[in-house]
Parts: C-alpha cells; sequence; structure tokens
C-alpha cells in the first residue's frame, strides 16, 4: 500500500513518469473501488473536500488511521489558531499520501454503519455491454463510447468501427505517434473490439487489458495481453504475430484463438480455434524449472500453462469462446469458473456459503439477458442463490452444501 500511496500523491502533484502512469492505471483496472478511489483524487481542491468530510464523520464510527492522525495533529499543534479552510490547505501536503489510502477504510467502514446490507431483486442487475477506456502514450485517458461497439487504428489513426472520430481530446483520432505503446482495457461488465494496424482483430472480454502498438514495426507483431480476449491474426509469414501473457508466449503466422489469463486465476488458457499456434513458457519470474517449456496446437486443443508446466488437451472449444459472439456456455463447467464469470460480467462480488458447490454446469444463456434469467437456469442444478446490496457493491451469495 506504501507504493499505491506514493503513485496516487504523485497522481495527485501531476508528477507521475509514464511508467509510473502505467502502474497505477494496472492498480485501479483490478479493482472497480481501486477505480473509486482514483477518482476521488483528482486536484487538491476534490482532496479539500474529501478532508472535510473526513473531518465530519464523528470519530466513535470510524476505524481511525493513526498514521493520518500522527500527521494532522503535528500540522494542527502549529496552526490552530487560523482559519478552518487555512489550516486544511496547510495539511493536504503531509496528509494527501495517507488520507487516500486511509480514506477509503475509514469511508467503508462508516459505510457499512449507514448502509444495512439488505436483499435486491436479480431483475436489478443490469447486464455488462459495450465499454472499455483508451489509455494513449501521454497518459490521457478515453472514455470510449458505449454506443459503438469497437475501434480501428489505422495509418496512425484511431477511428471507431463506423468511421466516426475519436475526437474527445486535441488530436486523438487523428494522428498518434509513430511507435506510441496503447492501451485498450475494459472494467467489469465491460467488452470492446478492436482492429490493429495490420488487420487483425481481437475482441476484449470483461476486466482486460491488451498493450499494443500505434503501428508494427519490425519483423514481428508484438501485442501484451492480461484478462481474456479473442484474436483472429491476418496472415503475414514475414512477420510472426506474438501475444505476451502471465509468462506465456503465443507465436502465430495467421490464426483464431481465444487465451484466457487473469491475473487473479492459476492458469492461463490457450484454446486454438484454427491454424497452428506454439505455446511457450517464460521462466523470468517463475522459481522452478519446467520440462515442458514448448508445445504445438492444433485445432480443437487448448494449452495450459499452471505452475511452470505446460498440458495439452482436445476440449470443447465453443465453451471457451463463446462470450465473443454474447453467450455465457457451460458444458461440464464447475460451478465456481461459471460464477466468477457471470460475477465479472454483472460486476458483482461473490460470497459463497456452506461448502463451495462441486456440481459440474450445463447451460447456454444469452449474456444480454438480466441476472434473473442467467441464475433461473442455473438454479435447475439444485444451486440457490441471493443478491444483496452491501454499500457500494451487489454481492453474490452462492449457497452451497451444509455441513
Amino acid at each position: 500500500m506504501e507504493r499505491i500511496s506514493q503513485l496516487l500523491y504523485k497522481h495527485l502533484k501531476g508528477i507521475l513518469t509514464q511508467a509510473e502512469h502505467a502502474e497505477l492505471m494496472a492498480w485501479a483496472a483490478a479493482d472497480p473501488a481501486n477505480w473509486e478511489l482514483l477518482n476521488k483524487v483528482i486536484d487538491e481542491e476534490s482532496l479539500e473536500t474529501h478532508v472535510r468530510d473526513w473531518y465530519a464523520i464523528p470519530r466513535r464510527s470510524v476505524a481511525d488511521d493513526a498514521r493520518l492522525e500522527a500527521a494532522i495533529a503535528q500540522q494542527e499543534a502549529s496552526i490552530r489558531n487560523l482559519h478552518f479552510r487555512q489550516r486544511i490547505r496547510r495539511i493536504l501536503p503531509y496528509a494527501a499520501a495517507i488520507l487516500i489510502i486511509s480514506f477509503a477504510g475509514i469511508w467503508y467502514t462508516y459505510n457499512q454503519e449507514v448502509h444495512q446490507v439488505h436483499e435486491i431483486a436479480a431483475e436489478d442487475i443490469s447486464t455488462g455491454g459495450n465499454n472499455a477506456f483508451l489509455t494513449l502514450t501521454d497518459g490521457r485517458k478515453i472514455d470510449l463510447s458505449t454506443g459503438q461497439s469497437g475501434i480501428i487504428i489505422e495509418n496512425g489513426q484511431i477511428t471507431y468501427e463506423d468511421g466516426s472520430s475519436l475526437a474527445v481530446l486535441p488530436d486523438v483520432g487523428r494522428t498518434v505517434q509513430t511507435n506510441s505503446t496503447l492501451e485498450l482495457s475494459t472494467p467489469r461488465g465491460g467488452t470492446y473490439r478492436m482492429t490493429l494496424p495490420d488487420g487483425s482483430k481481437v475482441w476484449l472480454n470483461a476486466a482486460s487489458t491488451i498493450k499494443y502498438p500505434s503501428n508494427f514495426i519490425g519483423k514481428e507483431r508484438i501485442v501484451e495481453i492480461s484478462g481474456e480476449a479473442y484474436f483472429d491474426i491476418k496472415n503475414d509469414r514475414q512477420r510472426p504475430f506474438k501475444v505476451l501473457s502471465k509468462n506465456q508466449e503465443i507465436e502465430v503466422l495467421g490464426t483464431e484463438f481465444n487465451i484466457t489469463a487473469y491475473p487473479d486465476e492459476n492458469e492461463t488458457k490457450t484454446t486454438l480455434v484454427d491454424g497452428k499456434i506454439r505455446l511457450s513458457w517464460s521462466a523470468k519470474s517463475e522459481g522452478t524449472a519446467s520440462l515442458d517449456k514448448t508445445v504445438i496446437l492444433i485445432p480443437g486443443e487448448q494449452g495450459r500453462l499452471s505452475n511452470g508446466r505446460i498440458t495439452k488437451s482436445k476440449v470443447d472449444i465453443a465453451a471457451y469462446t463463446a462470450w465473443k459472439d454474447g453467450f455465457f456456455y457451460f458444458n461440464r463447467t464447475p460451478t465456481a469458473v461459471a460464477i466468477t464469470q457471470l460475477a465479472r460480467w454483472y460486476d458483482l462480488d461473490v460470497i459463497y456459503e456452506g461448502a463451495r458447490p462441486e456440481a459440474n454446469l450445463f447451460a447456454y444463456i444469452d449474456r444480454n439477458k438480466p441476472l434473473s434469467a442467467v441464475l433461473k437456469a442455473l438454479e435447475k442444478s439444485e444451486l440457490k442463490f441471493k443478491v444483496v446490496q452491501k454499500g457500494q457493491r451487489k454481492q453474490l451469495i452462492v449457497f452451497g452444501e451444509q455441513r
């Protein structure tokens, strides 16, 4: 948390380096609560408002942060006679870095007392949809239109698929630097499509990020993925296409495949639809050696990277690619895996009560349907659910076997 505190303070002051900005954005994208906190730290005027709010919270109602109290007390001792606004302004430089971290916890504790947990109707949970943001090399972040489904990067220009410009900020939608590194990210409940500079297409699933160049220069075409994406790669034997993810490298010439590489999952799964790809294990962050460092996949096979070892097997590819066409497809899918997919799409926190269900699920469900319809279909497998509102978050409670 100390590192994030430093980054947030630099963000407040506008002195983040490019690498630090990328690090902060990755942290923010990992959890909706992180985004909420980041949005509070816009400038000193905004932070001043939150400090005032913090002062207004009854001390008996919050779990005060001792470091914050000490920082504030030290400054208050010397400016006790100044006007409250002046006092706030004086402590900002000292308290900001601690406040922006502790504030979330303070408000969380306070809000739990104010907002009681209550059950809500699953029909009230909205489905996911087209939602993403584009981060440029200079750090500018653009919220992409929810009325559009994808963007195109071509000849140094960025447009929506219908040809309209992204001219939300100066120069955006016209040109980007020749060798700029761009980043497209989706939140939980978001999906978006993009066409890369070589004409290859990428579908990005919820809570995912792809980093890519504005132009492919050199003998290789390289992108980096975190989360889940479906690739339809343009054939170019002179320039192999490579996808980097979680200690894995995929090399292709022209093919279609799906990759699932979420940071919070232990396995990276690559499912080949068409063509041929080579999976290689990267040992740069692994502490153990592996006997299976490279495998070749043919259509219908899936490669799994886990604990520094790559294995492959035949799978039902539809179960791993149906999301691209707007469906949940569970074919002997473990309950926990299926519930995780629902949680990302409907932006829910999952709570298991009782032992986790061990049943495998069978279902084919439109992802545009409300959560209630999805849960009704899954209840045929004798699962029981309840949806509750707790503070600012919605929770899906899954009732397992009582032991």
